[in-house]
């Protein structure tokens, strides 16, 4: 686990893009656009203000995803599908 500036700081740097998504109901999420690439960073870092829960999928290779808790500023690695979050790391 990672706090959440540290998580965004290294995505950053290693110029990963990403897909977001945010809580939406019922143990589902929806995708948030983003169409500014050059901007993408900052806008995950004001997301975070306005969500609880965020759901980022790095397009790399391994194709990873993890959880954003902004209430306890916390990054975790999870196992996400059909817009679910269905296994946490522990």
């Amino acid at each position: 686990m990672k706090n959440i500036a540290e998580f965004i700081a290294q995505i950053e740097n290693d110029k990963c893009t990403y897909n977001a998504w945010v809580y939406a109901k019922e143990g589902c999420y929806k995708q948030l656009q983003c169409s500014d690439t050059k901007n993408c960073y900052s806008y995950l870092r004001e997301m975070v203000e306005y969500h609880l829960q965020i759901v980022i999928e790095l397009n790399n290779n391994k194709l990873d995803s993890y959880l954003l808790l902004s209430e306890i500023n916390v990054v975790t690695h999870i196992a996400f599908n059909n817009q679910k979050v269905i296994a946490i790391a522990a």
